[in-house]
Parts: C-alpha cells; structure tokens; sequence
C-alpha cells in the first residue's frame, strides 16, 4: 500500500510537471528501479490510476469538471462516468507496460551478464 502511494505521489508531480508523458517516464524508473519487486508493474498501475484520481479531485474543486465531462461525453457519445472512466484507465496502461517493459529489459540484461537473477548451469 505504502509502495502504490509514492507512486502515485511521484505520477502525480510528473503528470503535473510532464503532462501524460509524466505517467512513462515515471514508471520506467519505477521499473528500473523496484524491477526486483514482484507485482510491481500493477502497483505502479494502481499508483498511476490513483494518481490521476487525485489530479482529476483537484480539477473538480477547482474548476467546472462536471459540464466538461458532460460536453465531452456528449462529444464522444459516452456517459460522463464513462468518461472519468477512461481517463483513469490511460495512465495505468501506460504505468504498466513502462514498468513491466522495463523490468523485464533490466532482467534481461542482467541474466545475460550472469548477474543477480542468472541461469545457471550456462
């Protein structure tokens, strides 16, 4: 639980800083980083969802997000909630192919240099 809350702590300051880009390039150094972790792809999804929860709140109290959606969904021909939906679901994509992708890179590598993680008997 501690892990999916930095996370998105972290997700969150990037996608403020970064726009979505921030959701990649946090979770490939989530990947690097925690590529031991086992689960960690679905955490940092989870991370990621909470994350753009948190910034959508925000956006609520701050600004008129209810007619947005409904514009919107009415643009797409989707409910608002659907709408809200989706929008949650882009990042913890994205939050889980960067980090699985990059995990499994790191262990690739290493089981190839023969380091932590290795075949033995090669």
């Amino acid at each position: 639980m501690i892990f999916v809350l930095f996370v998105a702590g972290a997700l969150a300051a990037l996608t403020w800083l970064l726009g979505w880009w921030g959701v990649l390039v946090g979770a490939a150094i989530i990947g690097f980083v925690f590529h031991d972790v086992g689960g960690g792809g679905w955490r940092t999804a989870a991370g990621a969802a909470l994350a753009w929860s948190l910034l959508l709140l925000v956006d609520a109290v701050a600004g008129p997000i209810g007619v947005v959606s409904r514009t919107l969904g009415g643009v797409v021909r989707i409910p608002a909630m659907m709408l809200v939906l989706v929008t949650l679901v882009l990042p913890a994509a994205l939050a889980w192919s960067a980090a699985t992708l990059v995990a499994e890179a790191r262990r690739a590598v290493r089981r190839q240099r023969g380091g932590v993680g290795a075949v033995s008997g090669r």
